[in-house]
């Protein structure tokens, strides 16, 4: 397992990704929390399973969210993806 993310590059890479300044402490806090549950096997699978998402997917899963009461952009999904895809690789 790599070592613990850090905020400096968890932000750049949220940056370059989204072409855009990022600074999120609390997307941080949630890609620690991600990053400890992927290590069962199951979730680490599910969660992986989400990034491999198409936009039609991508669209489903928001609607599936806002049936459960959170409701997220479009932007947020993206944006909740890429914390996944970028947790994951601390993940061994």
């Amino acid at each position: 397992m790599k070592k613990r993310p850090t905020k400096k590059s968890f932000y750049e890479y949220m940056s370059i990704r989204f072409n855009r300044k990022y600074r999120d402490s609390e997307t941080y806090d949630m890609l620690l929390e991600i990053i400890q549950e992927a290590r069962d096997e199951t979730a680490f699978m599910d969660l992986a399973e989400l990034t491999l998402m198409n936009k039609t997917d991508r669209l489903i899963y928001r609607n599936r969210l806002a049936c459960e009461g959170e409701e997220l952009t479009p932007m947020q999904v993206d944006e909740y993806l890429a914390t996944i895809e970028f947790a994951l690789e601390f993940v061994s």
